[in-house]
């Protein structure tokens, strides 16, 4: 389990609160726009709203629940900020909460895994610096507004 309390139960109990709040939540799974403070507008975190700390301790509820979410949040972004490519990863290394990044690779940002990370890195100092400038939270409270709104969440798939 993580060591101490849970970031992500402290955000589904409503103990922190994301930029542009709750963008989608169908009691399963929370999506909410990131909360650190280096992230762009956009970056959203797909979170079960219980805790568990791996994919085989999900209900099948939670399991049917889960590709229609990811769907959902990988469209939405798509559609709000016309990037080049979306991304998903769960790593649930330093938080053993099952969570999934959404994270959108803008033009801003190099292609390929290996210098997308090495910018976005690069890019962080900068920003914890004061060298470069970092998105204001009403910026990703207004991505996630935008996000929220799509008609992602509520078009039927065939």
């Amino acid at each position: 389990m993580t060591a101490g309390p849970c970031p992500i139960c402290d955000e589904v109990a409503g103990r922190r609160a994301a930029p542009g709040g709750p963008i989608y939540d169908d009691g399963h799974w929370l999506v909410s726009h990131h909360l650190g403070g280096y992230t762009d507008p956009g970056e959203l975190i797909v979170k079960l709203r219980r805790h568990a700390e791996t994919l085989a301790d999900l209900t099948a509820a939670e399991s049917a629940a889960l590709g229609p979410v990811l769907r959902a949040s990988v469209a939405a972004v798509e559609h709000a900020l016309r990037p080049e490519r979306v991304y998903l990863a769960s790593f649930g290394e330093r938080v053993r909460h099952v969570h999934f990044y959404v994270l959108p690779r803008t033009a801003a940002l190099p292609a390929g895994h290996v210098l997308s990370d090495l910018y976005k890195r690069v890019r962080t100092v900068l920003r914890g610096w004061g060298l470069a400038r970092n998105p204001s939270a009403a910026a990703r409270a207004d991505m996630a507004t935008r996000i929220r709104e799509d008609d992602a969440w509520t078009r039927p798939r065939v």
